[in-house]
């Protein structure tokens, strides 16, 4: 309930001020206004799993109840000889309800989200499972009715992780099939080469994964429709290399074998200078760069282990990592040295029960985190998942899964707050100035978009492998958050200039 005093006109509502005769744009009054919603979203989000639009409505109304107090004083004139009466002061309190606005028609036909995504070549380990997920939450979604009536569509194409096919889905989807909205399951190269056409279209775009630095940094830099939806790069290699110095605070040489591209290169590159500025004796010893997709490690192994560190990097990913672990469990890598992956977290499921116990691991979503019994919305997702794909990644879901999880509902959450502060179906300016600050309880937990660069934070996971009977493959036990303020650049500051401005005592 808002009072508005007659001495004080000013209304603050979810960080926007209003004093006289204030004008405000639909899209400025939805971005002020979301931060109250916000808050309230994440105070009740087992709520919102449950209730539907309509309690977005009726709170809302609420919110914007104005009552109006007024103090009339009756003076009264003595005449000598006539009794008194005293001063008199009458309070007439009004609640006033602003009167509902018609609410606008919603569209018949459902709405058309765009999924372009990896279904073959080796990218299609990660992002597979992730379009499993995404079609999972969106028939359950249409079985509760859809967003606001209107039921999902999806329709989706294979990029192969290549960019330039990835560009020219991406204007197919939007000229010939008349999407609504697009989310694109990419590679990094393909975010970089998305981004600026999204932009240029003006078609609210969330990228799954895409994770390179960069992509803010340098590509896009002031956003308007392109959102991201995982942790990027620099989140990864700064959470990890935390995580390595609370295991290992004692090491002080140390080696890599990582994949010969840009990704590796630059993830070694994070890690290293986050090493190196908690703990400056930090020595490198060995680097050895196979090229992606290798089926021999043999002689990287065996270079990295003649330099004797006592901590070796893996930066690999996919089949490349479960082939190399394999490869150095035989060569007595893990009984030599301390080892961890700044992605293993992701894929040792693949190692099964040949694997080697205590390898660090980090990820941007873990199965088990938060623990299932107190985070339902995680093990609700994952007991789903395991009935319906028993057989994909081992059965338990990945964080390009989590990741589509995101999707879809962060476009739930946004359509509804728009619409129940407009009254009509939200525009796509609408949909971004709703998204923007938005929290979305995941799996993976809470994640929210940062309003300033479209960048979406989430806690990241490591842990330590461990054998399992119940689980046919290794797990990462015990397991550890890193919070997005421990390892994420304020917006608009470069990574290397934020590891950098660090005060180490």
């Amino acid at each position: 309930m808002i009072e508005c005093i007659k001495s004080c006109p000013k209304i603050v509502l979810g960080g926007l001020t209003l004093e006289g005769e204030v004008k405000t744009s639909r899209r400025d009054f939805l971005k002020g206004l979301g931060a109250g919603l916000v808050v309230a979203a994440a105070a009740a989000a087992a709520s919102y799993f449950a209730a539907p639009a309509k309690v977005i409505e009726k709170t809302l109304t609420k919110i914007l109840t104005v009552t109006k107090t007024k103090t009339e004083t009756k003076t009264v004139t003595v005449t000598p000889g006539t009794a008194v009466t005293a001063p008199t002061t009458v309070v007439k309190t009004v609640t006033v309800t602003p009167k509902p606005k018609p609410k606008g028609a919603i569209p018949k036909k459902p709405i058309k989200l765009g999924v372009i995504t990896i279904l073959s070549g080796p990218g299609a380990m990660l992002f597979d499972p992730g379009l499993k997920a995404l079609k999972m939450e969106v028939e359950k979604i249409n079985a509760q009715g859809g967003i606001l009536g209107r039921k999902i569509e999806l329709v989706v194409h294979d990029s192969g992780g290549k960019p330039e096919r990835c560009v020219d889905l991406f204007k197919r989807l939007v000229m010939e099939e008349g999407v609504d909205f697009v989310t694109v399951g990419a590679t990094s190269a393909e975010a970089v080469a998305i981004a600026p056409v999204a932009e240029k279209m003006k078609v609210l775009t969330l990228i799954q994964e895409g994770t390179a630095t960069k992509l803010f940094e340098e590509v896009d830099t002031h956003p308007k429709y392109v959102f991201r939806i995982a942790n990027y790069d620099a989140l990864d290699g700064i959470s990890h290399a935390l995580s390595i110095l609370k295991t290992w605070p004692n090491i002080k040489k140390i080696a890599c074998i990582g994949a010969n591209y840009v990704w590796g290169h630059d993830e070694w590159e994070i890690i290293t200078t986050v090493l190196k500025k908690l703990k400056p004796d930090i020595e490198i010893v060995a680097e050895a760069w196979p090229p992606l997709f290798a089926k021999d490690y043999s002689a990287h192994i065996s270079k990295v282990l003649g330099a004797k560190p006592d901590y070796v990097e893996l930066v690999l990913w996919g089949g490349d990592l479960v082939t190399c672990i394999k490869q150095g469990m035989a060569y007595g890598l893990f009984a030599k040295a301390k080892v961890g992956s700044v992605t293993g977290g992701e894929y040792v499921w693949g190692l099964g029960k040949e694997a080697p116990e205590g390898m660090l691991c980090t990820t941007r979503y873990y199965f088990l985190y938060p623990p299932w019994e107190k985070w339902w919305i995680n093990r609700d997702f994952n007991l789903e998942f395991h009935r319906r794909y028993p057989n994909v990644r081992g059965g338990y879901p990945g964080f390009n899964c989590n990741s589509c999880y995101v999707v879809v509902h962060a476009l739930k959450l946004a359509i509804e707050k728009a619409y129940a502060i407009t009254g009509e179906w939200p525009s796509t300016e609408d949909v971004i100035a709703a998204m923007e600050g938005l929290m979305v309880p995941s799996p993976g937990g809470y994640r929210y978009f940062r309003k300033e660069d479209h960048q979406m934070l989430g806690y990241e996971v490591s842990g330590l492998t461990k054998l399992s009977p119940k689980f046919p493959f290794v797990i990462l036990d015990p397991v550890w958050p890193n919070a997005p303020e421990e390892m994420a650049p304020p917006p608009g500051v470069k990574w290397k200039e934020w590891v950098k401005s660090w005060k180490v005592e």
